[in-house]
């Protein structure tokens, strides 16, 4: 195995790592998209509705300095998992009867994630094709 620097991440047993762990990430977001015809697990209140984000952030967080070995989902995919999740959001939110300003904060911080989960996927992208 090859060792390119001292850092935690320098190394390809380290990168294999990061591909298993941004890897079992995806597999757990897109596991709640899986169902078209369902978006109960979307839902706010449920298990999705919460890990979503907070896997999509997870995942950003690890991916984002472009560590080798880390995979994104392409930026089409999470334009379907943004519209869809905030489509769902959206339309269930009022149900729980949240309170306004933590409706609008929440709905900021979400769209947010997807944004520079999006961000990130394109710039990916944009640094294969170069």
């Amino acid at each position: 195995m090859g060792v390119w620097g001292p850092g935690n991440f320098d190394s390809d047993t380290a990168a294999d790592g990061l591909g298993e762990l941004t890897d079992h990430l995806i597999a757990q977001i897109a596991a709640q998209f899986r169902d078209p015809t369902d978006d109960t697990p979307l839902e706010p209140d449920e298990w999705g509705g919460t890990m979503v984000p907070a896997w999509l952030e997870i995942l950003a967080q690890t991916a984002e300095p472009a560590r080798v070995g880390a995979t994104f989902p392409s930026a089409a995919v999470l334009s379907e998992w943004r519209d869809r999740y905030l489509r769902v959001w959206d339309d269930y939110i009022d149900d729980l009867d949240p309170d306004d300003d933590y409706k609008s904060q929440r709905r900021a911080i979400l769209t947010e994630t997807f944004d520079r989960a999006l961000t990130l996927a394109a710039t990916r992208e944009q640094d294969q094709h170069t």
